[in-house]
C-alpha cells in the first residue's frame, strides 16, 4: 500500500538515514529494494541497493554511499546515504515484498539537501589552509565539524 511521502532534510557532507522496517517475526526475511524516484508498480526501477532479508545483495549496490546499517535480522532495512551531495536531493522509495496480492509495503521519502557552511582559515604554525565545514547531525540536530587540512608542498 502506498503511503504519504516523508520529508527528510540533510546537509552536504553529512549522512542521512531513511527509515524502513517490517515485521520480520510475522513475515520472515523478505526481499527489500531501495529505489531512486517513484516506486514502480512492479519490480524495483532505478535500484540503489537491495537485500534478501539476510544480507545485502552487493551486486545491486549502485554506490558504496548507499548502506543498510540497521539489523536486517530484526527487519530494519533503513537506508543511510553517506556524504550527501546536492544531487542526492529528490525522491527515494523502499519496497518490501510481502507475499500475497497487493500486500507489499512502500515507504516514500523526499530528501532535500542544503549546502553546509564552509570557513577557511590559515594556521600560523604551518601556513596550511584548514577548511572547517560546520553542519548539523540530522538525527540529533547537534553541531558537527569536519576539519580538513590541505597539504601544501613547501
Amino acid at each position: 500500500s502506498e503511503c504519504v511521502s516523508s520529508r527528510v532534510d540533510g546537509q552536504t557532507g553529512q549522512s542521512v538515514t531513511l527509515p524502513c522496517k517490517y515485521d520480520i517475526s510475522k513475515h520472515g526475511a523478505l526481499f527489500v529494494c531501495w529505489v531512486r524516484g517513484e516506486i514502480p508498480l512492479t519490480g524495483c526501477g532505478d535500484l540503489l541497493v537491495s537485500t534478501d532479508g539476510h544480507r545485502v545483495k552487493e551486486e545491486t549496490r549502485a554506490s558504496s554511499r548507499y548502506q543498510l546499517l540497521g539489523r536486517l535480522d530484526a527487519g530494519d532495512v533503513s537506508l543511510t546515504i553517506l556524504s550527501l551531495t546536492e544531487t542526492d536531493a529528490g525522491r527515494y522509495g523502499c519496497r518490501v515484498e510481502v507475499p500475497g496480492w497487493f500486500s507489499e509495503e512502500k515507504h516514500v521519502f523526499d530528501v532535500s539537501v542544503e549546502r553546509g557552511h564552509i570557513t577557511t582559515t590559515t594556521t600560523a604554525q604551518t601556513g596550511r589552509d584548514v577548511i572547517m565545514w560546520r553542519g548539523s547531525d540530522v538525527t540529533g540536530n547537534k553541531p558537527t565539524d569536519l576539519i580538513v587540512t590541505l597539504a601544501q608542498e613547501v
